[in-house]
């Protein structure tokens, strides 16, 4: 009977809604897995207590920017899952209750619409995942990188976002110390409350459970699938049984 393969797994933005769900089946699964964020633990473990698959899980606290915060979780790392700076994934509340367009600019933040346009303000985020991108690469363990995108059919959002999007994509694909995966996902929040606005249903494409996107995660790194996945693609892996 062959043996399970031995993995660690750390995902960056891992006290976030899909970072933690990534984490969840991760560690159900027998992974060593590593959770790196500013915050540490989720802060809904301090409402609803800590689940039992948490316990499990390294939940490290560092800045991506700064490897020196988290050089010593790197050892035998084989796979990476980048969440951080996910649309609406703070917001999509306030967006699916909102009862106007005007409300949905409101609830949405200001960088992300480019309402004030002094220079591109998801610079950070590319900075965060470049600097990840490059201290991961130098690992002989390293596998596989899932970078978590956002498909390109949102309204009303500043284009800087996708642009920003598809450059961190190119970064990730120019390194050949591991095999790339992206994920273009539109969320179900968001769909949701867009959907109920004026014209909102014209966005067609379907949207994506937390849950699915995890588990998409999950069997593209069994998989070793690499390359860039739409919401079809993501449906798809996620249906994948290993």
């Amino acid at each position: 009977m062959a043996q399970p393969i031995a993995r660690k797994l750390l995902v960056v933005g891992g006290s976030g809604f899909l970072g933690s769900n990534i984490c969840k089946l991760a560690a159900n699964k027998g992974w060593e897995t590593v959770s790196l964020s500013r915050k540490g633990e989720p802060e809904l473990f301090n409402q609803y207590g800590k689940p039992e698959w948490a316990e499990k899980v390294q939940w490290a606290s560092g800045n991506s920017l700064e490897p020196e915060s988290y050089k010593d979780l790197l050892k035998g790392v084989t796979n990476v899952v980048h969440s951080v700076g996910i649309l609406m994934e703070n917001d999509y509340k306030s967006i699916a209750q909102a009862q106007s367009l005007c409300e949905v600019a409101s609830a949405v933040p200001r960088l992300v619409l480019g309402m004030n346009d002094q220079g591109n303000p998801l610079d950070p985020k590319l900075r965060d995942l470049m600097t990840i991108a490059d201290q991961v690469a130098k690992l002989c363990s390293i596998r596989t990188f899932t970078y978590i995108s956002a498909s390109d059919v949102f309204p009303l959002i500043d284009p800087r976002y996708i642009t920003t999007k598809r450059e961190a994509e190119r970064y990730l694909f120019r390194h050949d110390e591991f095999k790339t995966t992206v994920l273009r996902p539109v969320t179900s929040p968001f769909k949701k409350g867009i959907a109920s606005l004026p014209g909102g249903k014209l966005i067609t494409t379907p949207p994506l459970q937390t849950e699915q996107v995890a588990r998409a995660v999950i069997a593209s790194i069994e998989t070793e699938e690499h390359g860039i996945f739409d919401v079809e693609g993501i449906e798809k892996l996620s249906r994948v049984t290993i």
